[in-house]
């Protein structure tokens, strides 16, 4: 059943490789040919092999099934062969300890009968295993086949993939870090004057502006805050360019 279905198989993949090899040339041709017989010819190629190589995958199972029982079979006999070697070493074994006499013929009747055994079983075992060794030659020939596919199909473009860009304006990002942050961008100084502390009237707790010695609402002295600004900001070490 095996060399049936590796014969079959072999014959789908012969024409794959003839399919394929047309295919080949044709797309060296297609400088030169008429655009519309290049199509036609291309799809009438292509249609074919996808029909050759779903039925290499269908007769893929059929092959692996018939590989898995020839494991099972191998398994099994190699079992059995182990035990008739077994046999074949404990008789030997006896006789040198003379408990057996080369000489009786029940012995060597014995010996030569376990000896056959266990030669016939290796015969199998050979055949069973370059069966199978066959086998997986042809399947991995089957996934190279299957796997290259149609020659010609475009794969550049891979799914899953977007070709959108997604263009953000300045001022966007600008918000969006303010809202990362949490920052206002847009603040007025003089909020943050008036925000202050540091210009409360002590006497009656009126805010005056910064650069105000006296309070506006009690004449009550103030701190000197300009002289502050002053030491905070050296003016004359700023190098401004106007």
């Amino acid at each position: 059943m095996a060399e049936v279905l590796e014969k079959k198989i072999l014959d789908l993949l012969d024409r794959r490789e003839e399919l394929v090899g047309r295919l080949n040339n044709l797309e060296t041709m297609k400088p030169e040919t008429n655009i519309r017989v290049y199509q036609k010819i291309r799809e009438d190629y292509s249609t074919k092999l996808q029909g050759v190589l779903e039925k290499i995958n269908e007769q893929r199972d059929s092959l692996e099934k018939k590989a898995k029982e020839l494991t099972n079979q191998i398994s099994q006999k190699e079992t059995i062969f182990s035990e008739q070697s077994d046999q074949v070493d404990e008789l030997q074994i006896r006789a040198k300890l003379g408990e057996f006499n080369h000489d009786n013929d029940d012995f060597k009747n014995e010996l030569n009968q376990s000896e056959s055994d266990r030669d016939q079983t290796s015969g199998v075992l050979d055949e069973l295993r370059k069966e199978l060794n066959d086998l997986n030659g042809v399947l991995s020939d089957v996934d190279h086949a299957t796997s290259a596919g149609v020659p010609g199909i475009d794969v550049s473009v891979m799914p899953g993939v977007s070709d959108d860009v997604i263009e953000i304006e300045d001022d966007e990002l600008i918000e969006d870090v303010e809202v990362a942050a949490g920052v206002d961008l847009d603040v007025d100084i003089a909020d943050i004057s008036d925000e202050s502390d540091e210009n409360k009237c002590p006497s009656c707790g009126h805010a005056n502006p910064p650069h105000l010695v006296v309070c506006e609402e009690c004449n009550t002295e103030l701190e000197d805050l300009g002289q502050d600004l002053d030491d905070e900001f050296d003016f004359d070490d700023m190098d401004v360019d106007i």
